[in-house]
């Protein structure tokens, strides 16, 4: 069965993985998945520049009525030990989730029946899905138009053969996803029409970008 739900993705320095996933945990979370990737602002280099720096990226999925719970007490640990847990952590809304043991069930009036209330945090998520290599470049662009930092996780592309003959395109197996959080102010705009007027964009099968909301943002360990 599907239920309301969200996703808590969290961003923090290396070596913090597990800390996170034990805080996540007690506050209610059944389990997480890990990236490791390279954080590209502050929050990850414990100064005030935006050099590069070796992130790990958890993600969980809770419960619509767990997620106070799991961020309150990741926050609380972060703020007992800024040492070892900085970054930042977002939520986002998912319209639906199924847990393992939950099965398909109604899964065509899923999104009629899992609706939850959105929180208006002033930020955006933007997510770019490109050839690997490219990141540092639209990385580069995103912050002359005034974004703050960004994480690249490493990925891999599901092309096939057939894939390029039925569409004519060329296919790189190997990605790279930019996670960038925005303000939604002129910054958000910016950083878009920038980003998207990269030659990559303009290419059939050279990338995707699109935006999700964020209904929460927090600092870990400050």
């Amino acid at each position: 069965m599907f239920r309301p739900a969200k996703l808590l993705i969290a961003i923090a320095g290396k070596y913090s993985g597990q800390l996170v996933v034990a805080a996540c945990k007690r506050g209610g979370a059944r389990g997480g998945t890990k990236a490791v990737g390279r954080g590209m602002a502050r929050y990850f280099t414990g100064g005030d520049n935006a050099d590069e720096a070796v992130s790990e990226t958890l993600i969980f999925s809770v419960m619509h009525d767990e997620a106070d719970n799991v961020v309150r007490e990741l926050i609380r640990t972060s703020l007992e030990d800024p040492e070892h847990i900085s970054g930042m952590a977002l939520v986002v809304d998912v319209a639906a989730m199924a847990r393992p043991g939950d099965g398909a069930k109604n899964a065509q009036d899923a999104p009629e029946r899992a609706g939850s209330e959105r929180m208006d945090t002033g930020n955006t998520l933007i997510t770019c899905i490109i050839t690997r290599g490219l990141a540092d470049e639209i990385m580069r662009v995103a912050r002359q138009a005034g974004a703050g930092g960004g994480t690249i996780l490493s990925a891999r592309g599901t092309g096939t053969e057939d894939d390029v003959k039925f569409f004519g395109i060329s296919l790189a197996p190997e990605k790279e996803m930019l996670l960038i959080v925005a303000r939604n102010d002129s910054v958000l705009p910016a950083i878009l029409d920038a980003v998207c007027a990269l030659p990559v964009f303009s290419e059939p099968g050279g990338g995707i970008v699109y935006t999700t909301p964020v209904d929460g943002f927090y600092f870990l360990g400050s």
